[in-house]
């Protein structure tokens, strides 16, 4: 994680820049917290689950959710992934 907004006193949002790597747990468990996630991929490809449904992501895709449903990010594939992801805690 590269955060992008340290400097800034009082922020709601969180931005970040984030580098996947491929997975190296089996099962990994969703999260869920208050607020919003914006994410947009940079490079590589992300899978995003959110509850029972889940999508692949690619270099251009992005996504935007309430981080209350469950949720889970990882990379897809053999090769890292970039993302953009702002963090909106309220």
């Amino acid at each position: 994680y590269e955060s992008l907004g340290h400097d800034m006193k009082d922020r709601h949002m969180e931005p970040f820049l984030v580098t996947l790597e491929p997975a190296t747990l089996a099962s990994p468990k969703p999260a869920s917290h208050d607020g919003e996630e914006f994410l947009f991929v940079l490079e590589g490809e992300m899978e995003v689950t959110l509850g029972e449904h889940s999508d692949v992501l690619q270099p251009g895709d992005a996504i935007y959710y309430d981080s209350n449903i469950p949720h889970l990010v990882q990379c897809k594939g053999e090769e890292k992934a970039l993302i953009l992801a702002v963090i909106y805690s309220g």
